[in-house]
């Protein structure tokens, strides 16, 4: 009894080697699809305009903002404003609702994580598939927009395909990350809501960055800068150098998932414990 008073008690379990986990996590995609789609249609079911709100939200959000801004302060943008800061809001808005309830999704899905095993990467994975079916409708909206108020639409807008794919790696690697710290540290779901007005900011999600004169190089190491310039190239809105901002955050994507892995792969079988 005094060896365990003085060693204390430490929940450890069995570290899983990469390739099985990997593996584990790839042969539940059925699993994340049908969570997902069960976790869209729960979001929306009771509200009276249902999914509207996942195309409205945004729209409202950059009408207000592109308002507001057009009367304090005049950015010199290539398209029109409104759909300048529509192409920074909708991508944003994915981001920041993202990670928001990515991080206490192990937390929330207690209830599943307790009674059957499964990679408990699966949760926040499910957040983001979840997510992007409300994305899709808006990202309608932003074209359609585009096109009303004359923004020339050409092969540029294939790039739309790569804006999404960095939107949703680096989503989920943030996700990934955040999820795993919230089981240990409950505080992080409150870290994350503080964080997400500053960052908003610092983003450059509804002004160029280049009206920041010499602190724009400092603020395009911003991780989800490059994701907001890939989506305004698909609109020829980025700055000629803007693939500088889309590798830092390719490499934000690549660091994240290398921290993400080895948290899983060492704590994966104990977060059920502490739920």
């Amino acid at each position: 009894m005094s060896m365990i008073a003085d060693t204390g008690f430490e929940l450890q379990g069995e570290q899983t080697k990469i390739l099985p986990f990997l593996r584990n996590l790839w042969q539940s995609r059925t699993l994340i699809r049908t969570l997902a789609k069960k976790d869209f249609f729960v979001k929306y079911r009771r509200a009276s305009i249902g999914m509207l709100w996942a195309v409205g939200l945004p729209l409202i959000q950059a009408i207000v903002l592109a308002v507001i801004f057009s009367r304090i302060a005049r950015f010199k943008t290539p398209i029109p404003f409104a759909v300048y800061a529509f192409s920074g809001t909708l991508p944003w808005g994915f981001f920041s609702g993202a990670i928001g309830s990515a991080t206490t999704s192990i937390v929330d899905g207690s209830g599943l994580a307790t009674k059957i095993y499964f990679p408990r990467a699966v949760l926040p994975i499910v957040v983001i598939v979840s997510s992007f079916h409300g994305y899709l409708p808006a990202l309608g909206i932003l074209i359609l927009m585009a096109a009303v108020l004359g923004v020339h639409l050409g092969i540029h807008l294939l790039m739309l395909i790569p804006a999404m794919a960095l939107m949703l790696a680096l989503s989920s690697a943030f996700a990934l990350v955040f999820a795993p710290m919230h089981v240990y540290f409950r505080d992080m779901r409150y870290i994350v809501q503080a964080a997400l007005l500053p960052w908003f900011w610092a983003s450059g999600v509804i002004f160029p960055l280049s009206a920041l004169g010499s602190w724009q190089k400092y603020f395009e190491l911003n991780p989800v800068v490059g994701m907001l310039e890939l989506f305004r190239a698909s609109l020829s809105a980025a700055p000629t150098d803007y693939l500088r901002p889309v590798l830092i955050s390719v490499v934000w994507v690549i660091v994240l998932w290398l921290a993400a892995l080895p948290l899983y792969r060492r704590y994966d079988r104990v977060f059920v414990d502490l739920l």
